[in-house]
């Protein structure tokens, strides 16, 4: 059962965006999301669907089409015009992509806090509120150790700490890959409550369970073209299964 959320306002809206890479071209796609919608999207890994992620976040320019945030257009803008927009992006590369390896949480912590920098840091402050962090988000590590030294969960839970609290679009790559259900399951109690608050969230899954319990609506990618979403409350593995592949199922005629 999912909780009753009143959405709001759009918070993207993709208009006619097509993204183009030396790889993978993909079509037109129009998609509005509004505050506090999750939505979930699907397909074989290359299909689109991350190109079409990181569009949405300013990592990638579209070849055509518009972006927009809460109505303004950002379709050329920076990634850190994005940040400052309230949009954050967490890869599915948690060390790769998402922290910096040799750092600890406290220079992680230190590197997160974009407004406001002092000229000098205060480096035993910063360590005091890291340790806040590391209790708040149940990291088992401390202020000084090294992100590549923590479990995969626990880097999540650093990467989901170090988000700015109030955010408008949050986008993510597989947030549960590789996690044991405890972690996994913490991870969406953290996603869901920001929802609460009016995030919209957009995240790519491989696991059809999880985008089935905890998408509102579901756009599934199938050789580079994205799908109109369907209702994930009336749909039901098997049938995302058949879209996933390419094909229809029994029910809706193929």
């Amino acid at each position: 059962e999912r909780p009753s959320v009143t959405l709001g306002d759009p918070a993207l809206e993709l208009q006619d965006v097509a993204v183009h890479t030396y790889r993978v071209t993909v079509p037109p796609m129009r998609l509005t999301v509004q505050a506090g919608e999750v939505i979930g999207l699907a397909g074989l890994e290359g299909s689109g669907q991350r190109l079409m992620l990181q569009a949405c976040v300013g990592l990638l320019k579209p070849s055509s089409g518009r972006v927009l945030l809460a109505g303004n257009d950002f379709t050329q803008r920076s990634y850190r015009d994005f940040l400052a927009a309230g949009v954050a992006y967490i890869p599915a590369g948690r060390v790769e992509e998402g922290l910096i390896q040799g750092l600890s949480l406290t220079e992680h912590y230190v590197l997160s806090q974009r407004e406001n920098q002092p000229t000098f840091i205060d480096w035993a402050a910063a360590a005091e509120s890291v340790q806040e962090k590391i209790t708040e988000f149940n990291v088992k590590g401390t202020p000084a150790s090294p992100v590549e030294a923590l479990s995969g969960g626990n880097q999540q839970r650093v990467l989901l700490s170090l988000l700015p609290p109030a955010l408008k679009l949050l986008a993510m790559e597989h947030p549960t890959r590789g996690l044991d259900i405890e972690s996994a399951m913490w991870v969406w109690e953290q996603l869901l409550e920001r929802r609460q608050s009016g995030t919209a969230i957009l995240f790519i899954s491989a696991d059809l369970d999880e985008l089935m319990d905890h998408s509102d609506r579901i756009a599934v990618f199938s050789g580079g073209t994205m799908a109109k979403p369907i209702d994930a409350a009336t749909t039901s593995a098997e049938e995302l299964g058949y879209l996933i592949g390419g094909m229809r199922s029994d029910r809706t005629g193929g």
